[in-house]
């Protein structure tokens, strides 16, 4: 004969390995999550390593043309433009891939060495001039420097100095370093 207690302990003996199942399935999907985010955190990481292993060399030379240090002396207006073009191209097309932070950092070093949307069909003009105290870009450049050139640079007013170019450089590098954990 069966009694309540009977049926209580049966009902009990049998939810407990209901339970244990259900915690085991609940445990074994949060692992998988945090194993499905740690391995896309991993990707997302290498990608931003391999972007910045492209982009690091080009971003070096326009922060040492623009502050005058380095190399600034090996490279023509064009050459810098075209440089610009590649890391615009570069950021932009992988923007996903970055917080809102290195995106913000980037758009500010650009907007001190580059005065963009000054005519139709012209290109970015540079905030530096062609002299200054650190030299003269007109004597120094080894290749020969060409007159048109002279357009390509910035009224005096909206020229950026190498101190701010130095900030917002360093501003970049921390933040891009940063996303890799660096």
């Amino acid at each position: 004969m069966w009694n309540s207690l009977e049926i209580a302990k049966l009902i009990v003996a049998g939810t407990i390995p209901v339970a244990v199942a259900v915690m085991a399935y609940v445990l074994n999907r949060a692992l998988k999550r945090a194993e499905n985010r740690q391995w896309f955190s991993q990707k997302l990481v290498e990608k931003r390593i391999a972007l910045l292993s492209e982009a690091l060399p080009d971003l070096n030379d326009l922060y040492c043309y623009f502050a005058w240090v380095g190399r600034w002396k090996e490279l023509s207006p064009p050459e810098v433009l075209l440089r610009k073009r590649r890391l615009d191209q570069l950021f932009h097309a992988n923007s996903p891939f970055f917080s809102p932070e290195a995106r913000t950092a980037y758009e500010a070093f650009f907007d001190v060495l580059f005065e963009t949307f000054v005519q139709p069909g012209k290109s970015a003009r540079l905030r530096t001039g062609p002299t200054s105290q650190h030299g003269s870009r007109k004597t120094t450049f080894a290749d020969g420097w060409e007159s048109g050139w002279n357009d390509m640079f910035a009224v005096e007013e909206k020229r950026t100095s190498p101190d701010v170019v130095k900030h917002r450089y360093q501003a970049l590098i921390a933040v891009l370093g940063s996303e890799v954990g660096a």
